[in-house]
């Protein structure tokens, strides 16, 4: 049981013969009294401000707990993101990559398509080539002999050539001369030297307008 204040103000002591005196027991006991008094308030005061010292630090404890959560909880989100990021931009890079390689391999493709076409568009020149000339020397030796009938029939001295030694003319020539002049022709076999990629040039372009 706590002693209270009151309890030493109230406090009788037995009274013997020769004792001590009641007056100065009863002061003093008041002295005690008042400085009790004085401690327990103190000590009640101190008492709160431990409490509210207390409910501080623990109050600041939970915060710094909970601010130390937050700390791994952003770290964690931080360290995610990171994560996410890096797997983005390495899908990113990854995706580039494979159109990148697309890319080339259909440039390749093209490339090799260019050249194929190129090598049959050469190779279809050169049966044209061939086809021609072997068409125009067939024409050349048909009017060759339509040429040695017509004379042998017709019993004239000299031929087409024999005329035209002197002064050579291109059938393009004859055929363009002006009205009332004399129309010769020359007709030669075909050389490949004579199909030349301009002749040949022109004679494509003949036939596609003749169409």
């Amino acid at each position: 049981m706590k002693i209270t204040a009151m309890d030493i103000t109230n406090k009788e002591f037995k009274k013997v013969f020769r004792g001590y005196s009641a007056e100065e027991v009863d002061e003093f006991l008041d002295k005690i009294a008042e400085d009790y008094e004085a401690l327990y308030k103190e000590n009640s005061s101190m008492k709160e401000k431990v409490t509210s010292l207390t409910d501080k630090v623990e109050h600041y404890a939970k915060m710094e707990t909970t601010i130390q959560n937050t700390l791994v909880l952003a770290q964690n989100a931080a360290e995610q993101s990171k994560s996410i990021a890096q797997k983005e931009a390495d899908l990113i890079i990854k995706n580039a990559n494979e159109s990148a390689q697309r890319i080339l391999d259909k440039a390749h493709n093209d490339v090799m398509k260019i050249n194929d076409d190129y090598e049959q568009l050469k190779q279809e020149f050169v049966k044209f080539r061939a086809k021609f000339k072997n068409f125009m020397n067939t024409q050349v030796e048909m009017f060759n002999s339509l040429e040695k009938d017509f004379i042998k029939n017709y019993n004239i001295g000299s031929t087409v050539e024999d005329t035209i030694k002197e002064k050579d003319i291109d059938l393009e020539d004859s055929f363009n001369a002006e009205p009332g002049k004399e129309k010769n022709f020359k007709v030669k076999s075909i050389n490949d030297e004579d199909l030349t990629e301009d002749n040949l040039s022109e004679i494509k372009n003949f036939f596609v307008k003749g169409d």
